[in-house]
């Protein structure tokens, strides 16, 4: 299970993501059954991620021209 900032408790089984590439950088878009879940890009240097940008607010979420899930 996993517990969002909203603490709401989410079952793994309904989670589903995938690998993206955010405005360039390597990244991943997660989704629940409601829909987009979280978007995240990392900054990577010297083959290390070093900063992981995370957008989790649904509304921020609901704006976004994201792909289905796969």
């Amino acid at each position: 299970m996993l517990t969002n900032r909203r603490y709401e408790v989410i079952p793994l089984g309904v989670l589903r993501g995938h690998a993206a590439t955010v405005n360039g950088r390597p990244g991943g878009i997660s989704w629940s059954e409601d829909g987009p879940l979280s978007l995240l890009a990392f900054i990577v240097a010297d083959g290390r991620i070093t900063e992981i940008i995370a957008v989790i607010d649904p509304a921020e979420l609901a704006l976004m021209d994201l792909p289905d899930p796969v």
